[in-house]
């Protein structure tokens, strides 16, 4: 496997330069573009395709929330990196909802930006291995059946109503070694959980007109039942206590870092297997 290709976009030249010289010192990442507009940056990537794309969000001309929803329409399947010197949820949330798959501060770089750039490539390299990607969706498959997940996988729900958060956390979990199964609405998380047992499920509290708490209400029994940990997540802190008083295991703000998401269900399913094997 080559070296990860990558376009940086900012208009501050001197932060390119040292940008461009930190990564290539990485030995595992390409420079193959650098420019401060937004627009030039658009007219490079159908020709140039890099694999990620970082991206400051202040920018004369064309910001950053302005070039990242165009830069994932003419490149749906690029890695996005948002970077800005506001480190704030603000930011944050704003950058994930453009369209970027993560937000790094400036102030953080040097040791949050490579673990960044390293999972989308391999979440996405992941994604491409999967089988039947020409017969059928790239999310849940028809048929439990068809699935090629090893026996001793671990299933994990991914249930948010945002198709990009949704693709975002599942590339990261099988990343990490799981059976991801996605679900857009609450009926296909019904659905799913009439047919499956899962490890872990993590669920957003917004879905639609519905609400992921739901979930713990109508299968709290099932899910009790079969060891299965819940982690709710949202964008609203405040909902933190009502989840946990209703059952489930952890709760996530967002926006959810991924490592702190693969984290979290290392240790939730390793807390179970821990659990299950002292019942024994």
């Amino acid at each position: 496997m080559g070296p990860i290709s990558v376009m940086l976009v900012d208009d501050n030249k001197t932060f390119l330069r040292v940008m461009a010289e930190f990564l290539e010192a990485q030995g595992d990442v390409r420079v193959i573009y650098s420019t401060s507009d937004g627009r030039d940056a658009l007219a490079r990537v159908p020709a140039l395709r890099p694999q990620v794309v970082l991206a400051d969000l202040a920018m004369p001309g064309m910001h950053g929330l302005e070039f990242i929803p165009r830069l994932r329409d003419c490149s749906p399947e690029v890695g996005i990196v948002a970077l800005s010197v506001m480190d704030s949820h603000y930011f944050q949330n704003a950058a994930i909802s453009a369209g970027a798959n993560a937000f790094v501060s400036k102030a953080r770089v040097r040791t949050e930006l490579m673990p960044a750039i390293r999972q989308l490539v391999n979440g996405s390299q992941a994604e491409e291995k999967l089988p039947g990607d020409s017969a059928q969706s790239k999310e849940t498959p028809a048929n439990p059946s068809q699935t090629t997940e090893s026996p001793t996988a671990r299933r994990v729900m991914v249930m948010d109503d945002d198709a990009h958060l949704r693709q975002i956390y599942s590339r990261a979990l099988e990343a990490a070694g799981y059976a991801v199964y996605p679900a857009g609405t609450i009926q296909e998380a019904r659905d799913l959980l009439g047919r499956l047992r899962f490890d872990v499920l993590l669920c957003d509290i917004h879905m639609g007109h519905e609400r992921g708490t739901d979930i713990l209400q109508e299968y709290s029994q099932e899910l009790f039942t079969s060891g299965a940990q819940v982690i709710m997540v949202s964008g609203q802190a405040r909902y933190r206590d009502i989840c946990e008083e209703m059952g489930a295991d952890f709760f996530l703000e967002k926006p959810v870092a991924l490592g702190a998401l693969v984290a979290m269900v290392n240790r939730l399913t390793t807390r179970h297997s821990s659990l299950g094997a002292a019942a024994a």
